[in-house]
């Protein structure tokens, strides 16, 4: 009897068994394994300013291609019907009543369609320029967010295993005290000291829990998704010299201000093809008042007439110096010129951007040789004044101040390597390179 009772509770804990690793297996599959080009990919799929740039893109691409239909001809057709007001008399005799159809086809050409085609192919121009940009922005903006999480995650922790020795030498001081080896004060000392991080560590979670909804949003993602950052801010210490020769660069606020200056000029020749040049007109007309009868039943002979006319029309007021069109010329040609200093200066500022910025990744990959070597120094001090506390031989504050010693340098590492990634991204959104290409050739 017993036999058969545990078959049962045997099959139903191997089933337990099985279900709970089912479970348990699905719950490690929910998590979302996230690299940063797998974040920038998700962003560009779901971003919502991206959809909005690319429909303004899409309506640029289509006033390009229909940019010529100002030559487009026009057509007009018309009926008319009439019953002359003495038809209305009482001599029926004179009741008469006509219908008529005509049909008109016109063209115009002008010098202007050139400047018209022109202007919206700089717009094309210009707003796939725009779509990049903010392709670009969205990337850097996700790169960003990305290595902000991944120092987060890491900051966090190292303030948890500050956290563990701090615990540790609070429970050995303990135990010492415990024994009759310690004061109470070193014990008091050491538990104010493990607590007092408590703190810091909470809201260093807080933080990042908060940074990391705001990044899911970024890419799109349902705000209870488990994701989990794969990569390390360490990948990026070890990049070779960064060099890039400011004077051949072209960034994109140089070519924005490009494209305005050919959008200037184009502007300043359509003002004065309006001011000069002449327009040429044709027409074909036809009509037909076949339809015409009188009350008797008889009808006149029919009346169809056809007419082609030309017409060449030549503006005059473009050589008065004074009128309107010639000071739309004047100011055309104002435009142009500011934005040619504009572009100038632009140029210059893009040379000291580039060259401050290859300064300051210089300096702080400088800057990270010396305190990789800082954390190697507070690690080592840390590990001789622990055993020398053991021995009884340093204080308790010694080892406290070795340890927050120990963290402060690696945090700051930490930190300055974070300088340098966003330092190395924002060089890179400038000068218009792929993100994650200087240093790694």
């Amino acid at each position: 009897m017993k036999v058969k009772l545990m078959i049962p509770a045997i099959f139903f804990f191997a089933a337990g068994l099985i279900f709970s690793e089912n479970v348990n297996k699905e719950s490690e599959e929910s998590v979302r394994l996230l690299t940063v080009d797998d974040s920038v990919k998700l962003a560009n799929e779901n971003n919502v300013s991206l959809a909005r740039a690319q429909i303004t893109l899409d309506a640029a691409a289509r006033a390009k291609a229909h940019s010529w239909n100002s030559i487009s001809p026009s057509a007009s057709f018309s009926a008319t019907s009439a019953i002359p007001v003495d038809s209305l008399s009482d001599d029926e005799s004179k009741y008469s009543a006509s219908l008529g159809i005509s049909a008109t086809l016109s063209l115009s050409l002008s010098a202007n369609l050139y400047t018209t085609m022109n202007a919206a192919k700089i717009a094309y121009e210009s707003g796939k320029l725009t779509f990049a940009d903010a392709l670009k922005s969205v990337e850097l903006s996700v790169r960003e967010a990305f290595y902000g999480l991944l120092y987060e995650k890491e900051n966090i922790l190292l303030q948890e295993k500050n956290l563990e020795i701090a615990k540790n030498q609070y429970n050995t001081n303990l135990a010492k005290y415990n024994q009759g080896r310690l004061s109470e004060i070193d014990v008091l000392s050491a538990e104010v000291n493990y607590k007092s991080k408590i703190p810091t560590l909470e809201s260093a979670r807080t933080t990042f829990l908060n940074d990391l909804a705001s990044f899911k949003q970024t890419l799109g993602l349902n705000l209870d998704e488990k994701i989990e950052l794969v990569g390390s801010l360490d990948d990026m210490i070890n990049l070779k010299e960064i060099v890039v020769d400011s004077d051949k660069v072209q960034s994109s606020s140089v070519k924005s201000l490009e494209y305005k200056l050919a959008s200037a000029k184009n502007s300043l020749l359509d003002k004065r093809f309006s001011a000069f040049a002449p327009t040429l007109s044709a027409s074909f007309k036809w009509s037909d008042s076949s339809w015409y009868l009188n009350y008797d039943g008889t009808a006149p002979e029919a009346k169809k007439a056809s007419s082609i006319s030309l017409s060449a029309t030549i503006p005059l007021d473009g050589i008065l110096p004074w009128s309107a069109k010639n000071d739309a010329i004047d100011s055309a040609k104002d435009s142009v010129a500011d934005l040619e200093l504009q572009l100038e200066n632009e140029k210059k500022n893009l040379k000291r951007t580039v060259d401050s910025s290859l300064r300051s990744i210089k300096q702080s990959q400088e800057s990270i040789k010396y305190k990789q070597a800082n954390v190697t120094l507070a690690q080592r001090s840390y590990d001789m004044t622990a055993e020398a506390y053991n021995r009884g031989t340093k204080d308790l504050l010694t080892l406290q101040n070795a340890n927050t010693s120990l963290l402060n340098a690696q945090v700051s590492l930490k930190s300055e390597t974070l300088t340098l990634i966003k330092a190395i991204l924002n060089l890179e959104n400038t000068i218009g390179v792929d993100f994650g290409s200087l240093g790694r050739k």
